[in-house]
């Protein structure tokens, strides 16, 4: 008897124990969800960089530190782009941060200790950790995906007051800024981080089979304002949540329909919507012995207009060829910079 006690003491305490963990790593979930949902709703100060912390904090369990590993390393490079400006005598343009950022990413400089910023492929299939899909570890690395490498352009860009934007295109991401000073052919520059170019937006059009329609209801190719960004990376949020815990529930829900609040043509919110809709449907239907009810009619019109809002954006389906063109090796991404580059 005093060992089955004894047993159940133990037992107990380590079930008390990991249930107080999940509730420490939810409420990092919460967390990250509040301070961006303030952020949107104009209860709190708007700030890129502090949203993609919180929620790469949220999914590391909370091993990162705000102030050294994005605040001080942001800071340290913004003083760097200053002098680069000032001893390049770049202040005569308009878009002088702008060229000093893509300086800084694309060549070795003693501000980026020698290490130019590039696209990782040796994590590119890496769905084992995914730490190599977020900003704080291109920071660390100068290693990134297409997704972090302009993210973080862009937190650099928000500490010197750059006017750069996010743009997307299907499962990619890059920057635009206003040509101000009459340097490219376009009105608007296109620089792809990972592949180090500047790229025409005729060649994005065609590369990525992107619609007229969807660059004019703003879904790609169109410059993301600061709350349309912070509405993605709630959207962003969702997508690590389900990543670590395998799951789409009533947090992704939450977080997509917020984002949804802020940038309606953002066709992966609105599948991560339409994912959830669909898990809780069926956890519903499983408790209540697979019988229509009201809830389940609530959850087939939500689904319903998932669809519909995604069509709305004109977005451009996945297809086996267009995966086949899109992933590329190193040799293919040297190939398309050699042959594409504006310089």
């Amino acid at each position: 008897m005093r060992h089955l006690l004894t047993y159940l003491i133990f037992w107990g305490g380590g079930f008390l124990t990991s249930v107080a963990q999940d509730m420490i790593v939810m409420n990092r979930y919460e967390q990250a969800y509040q301070e961006m949902s303030e952020m949107l709703d104009g209860k709190r100060e708007m700030s890129l960089k502090r949203a993609v912390f919180v929620a790469e904090n949220a999914y590391l369990d909370g091993e990162l530190d705000f102030e050294k590993d994005f605040c001080k390393p942001i800071r340290t490079v913004s003083e760097y782009l200053y002098r680069l400006i000032d001893v390049n005598h770049w202040n005569k343009y308009k878009t002088a941060k702008q060229i000093a950022l893509c300086n800084f990413f694309f060549y070795p400089c003693s501000g980026n200790e020698q290490k130019k910023f590039v696209y990782d492929f040796d994590n590119e299939y890496s769905n084992e950790d995914w730490r190599y899909q977020l900003v704080s570890q291109t920071i660390k690395t100068h290693k990134g995906q297409c997704r972090t490498l302009p993210w973080l352009f862009k937190l650099y860009a928000e500490e010197i007051d750059a006017k750069v934007y996010i743009a997307h295109a299907p499962r990619h991401c890059f920057i635009m800024y206003k040509d101000e000073d009459d340097l490219f052919p376009e009105d608007w520059v296109n620089v792809s981080l990972s592949s180090q170019q500047y790229q025409p937006t005729i060649w994005i059009k065609d590369f990525f089979e992107i619609k007229d329609s969807a660059i004019v209801v703003g879904t790609y190719l169109t410059p993301l304002t600061d709350v349309q960004a912070v509405a993605t990376q709630l959207g962003d949020l969702a997508m690590v949540y389900a990543e670590k815990f395998k799951k789409y529930d009533e947090f992704t829900l939450k977080c997509a329909e917020k984002s949804l609040e802020y940038f309606l043509m953002n066709p992966n919110a609105i599948i991560i919507k339409g994912k959830s809709v669909v898990e809780l449907l069926k956890q519903h239907l499983k408790a209540n012995g697979f019988r229509k009810d009201a809830y389940t009619n609530m959850m087939d019109v939500q689904n319903d207009q998932c669809w519909a809002m995604l069509q709305a954006t004109h977005w451009t389906q996945e297809t086996p060829e267009l995966r086949k063109r899109w992933t590329q090796n190193a040799n293919d991404m040297n190939q398309l910079k050699n042959s594409n580059t504006i310089r």
